[in-house]
């Protein structure tokens, strides 16, 4: 294992393992409790522009598949856990979860105090952060932080958007006809609606009105809100 470091933007400082892809990244420091599901959590487009700790110490033990995905690729800047587990026991497993992250050329730093860290930015609130492979001086690394893109006002809808439209179809009979505009919304909220007999529409989120298919038709916006009929 190569060293990592992970330094806040008010300064505070951890020294980990490298696990994932090397090299740097910046994001917003967050956190997430989940026990399990850091598979949809690398996916959910909400996560875009933020490193995400989990505070569950063992991640990875299931390894990773297809099928538990909610969206196209990982969003998230960078992967903080206690430990990431190298052993993956599951039968729909098809890859490690380092190897994952490496594919998807996500850096991810292990064996440091998540429960300090979390506790840190419960008290000191949502600050910028830095993980690097690269760099072992954390002053030179708080440098680069401070000059990285606040998380205040920053627009990602046009990054995580779809480029092009697509139909997700209803599981059985078709009953309604949906619209969604994609500003980061979830596999799972497409898959949800299929159950009911909706046919959903994907469309990019710079799509004007003019172009949404008409007919029994309702709009959604990955915010989950129904419109008017169109």
């Amino acid at each position: 294992m190569s060293k990592a470091i992970l330094v806040l933007e008010d300064g505070r400082t951890f020294t980990g393992a490298s696990f994932g892809a090397e090299g740097e990244t910046f994001g917003e420091m967050v956190f997430n409790t989940s026990m399990t599901g850091y598979q949809e959590i690398l996916t959910d487009p909400s996560y875009a522009g933020q490193i995400v700790c989990m505070t569950y110490p063992l991640i990875g033990n299931y390894g990773v598949n297809e099928a538990d995905v909610e969206s196209r690729r990982p969003w998230l800047e960078g992967f903080v856990v206690r430990e990431a587990s190298r052993v993956r026991s599951n039968w729909r497993s098809t890859m490690s979860l380092d190897d994952y992250l490496k594919q998807n050329d996500i850096v991810g730093i292990e064996h440091i105090d998540t429960r300090a860290l979390v506790r840190h930015i419960r008290d000191k609130g949502a600050m910028r952060a830095g993980i690097s492979t690269v760099e072992t001086d954390p002053q030179a690394l708080l440098d680069k932080i401070l000059a990285s893109p606040e998380m205040k006002n920053r627009e990602l809808a046009s990054a995580v958007t779809i480029d092009e439209q697509f139909d997700y179809p209803a599981s059985e009979n078709e009953k309604f006809h949906i619209v969604a505009f994609d500003f980061g919304v979830k596999t799972n909220s497409l898959r949800e609606f299929s159950k009911f007999g909706c046919r959903v529409t994907v469309v990019p989120a710079d799509t004007p009105a003019s172009d949404v298919p008409s007919g029994t038709c309702w709009t959604i916006a990955s915010t989950g809100v129904l419109s008017a009929p169109v």
